[in-house]
Order: structure tokens, then C-alpha cells, then sequence
């Protein structure tokens, strides 16, 4: 039974649920406990035994049993709570309890005189806005090069012995006229 706050608290969301899960059922939870999200067990793995480490996985009931082997084989000292993902609103009313209540796991966890470490208020920060447009116009005038401009080296060649020999000088654009 977990009897105190862990040191890591991550919030797994299986893979074949949407994103709506965290974004909507799972917001009021995840404001208020700040769990890192992951989609995998394998940064469990990471974590050293000595520390303390709650997992709080939100999968479809058939997938359940098989992270709760891989948990157990990852980090046996982790304590596991599984809620099954069967009704969307279901979902969203006990986790908002859980927020409410104060309780992470679904009950009480923590040691008398314990408190849940919190972070400072965030102040909200409004979605920024799209900066006015210029107002439609046409560019008329091209700026004049600073640099000065070098001439286009004229190359003589010759096609036919006898012949006037002829300047050839770069082509004003492509043959295909684009």
C-alpha cells in the first residue's frame, strides 16, 4: 500500500487512445498533480530502485494485465494504479474527483503532516495573436544595388574556319520561354 507521495509520478496513456483522453477527461488531473506523461513503460526502467515511483496507467481493460507484468518486471517497487479506459465520461468524472479530493491515486496516500509538493501558480498566458497584415499592395519601385554591378565577360569563338568570328554572350532566359 503506498503510504506517501512518490518521487516520480508518471501518468501513462496507452498508445490506441486519443489524444481527447488527456486533453479533456484527464485536464483537471493532470493541472493539478502534474504527472509526466509517457506513452511507454521503458522510461520506468530509468528510474533507480531506490527512489520512489507511482504509475497511474489509463488503457483499455484487455490491455491492463500486460502492463501491469511489465511494471512488475521494469520496477517492482512501483505502485501501479490501473484505471481502465471503458467509458470516456466515467473517466473524466473520477479523475476530476481525484483532482478535487486531493487524492492521486484514488484515495488518500499520504503520511500524517504530508502535503502533496505543488508548484508555484502559473499566471495564464493567452493564446498569442496573429499580428495585423500590411495592407495589400503591390510593390512598384525595386530598390538600386548598392554594389556596382561587373560586366558580363564576352567570350569569341569561332564555329567554321573562314568565318567572322561572332560574340557569344550569356542567353536572356530559357529556351522553353518559362
Amino acid at each position: 500500500m503506498q503510504v506517501a507521495y512518490p518521487r516520480y509520478h508518471f501518468l501513462l496513456i496507452a498508445p490506441n487512445l486519443g489524444a481527447e483522453w488527456l486533453f479533456d477527461a484527464l485536464r483537471l488531473y493532470w493541472t493539478r498533480f502534474r504527472p509526466t506523461v509517457i506513452s511507454d513503460t521503458r522510461l520506468i526502467y530509468m528510474i533507480p530502485a531506490s527512489e520512489s515511483i507511482a504509475l497511474t496507467a489509463l488503457a483499455y481493460r484487455d490491455l491492463m494485465p500486460q502492463l501491469g507484468v511489465e511494471i512488475a518486471r521494469l520496477a517492482p517497487h512501483a505502485f501501479f494504479d490501473a484505471v481502465p479506459a471503458d467509458n470516456f465520461d466515467a473517466i473524466r468524472a473520477e479523475f476530476n474527483r481525484r483532482a478535487q479530493l486531493n487524492y492521486p491515486f484514488g484515495a488518500s496516500v499520504l503520511a500524517p503532516g504530508q502535503t502533496i509538493p505543488t508548484l508555484p501558480p502559473q499566471p495564464d498566458i493567452p493564446t498569442p495573436r496573429v499580428p495585423t497584415r500590411a495592407p495589400a499592395g503591390f510593390i512598384t519601385q525595386t530598390p538600386e544595388p548598392t554594389l556596382p554591378l561587373t560586366p558580363t565577360p564576352v567570350i569569341v569563338v569561332t564555329s567554321e574556319e573562314g568565318s567572322a568570328p561572332e560574340p557569344i554572350s550569356p542567353s536572356p532566359g530559357p529556351i522553353t520561354g518559362g
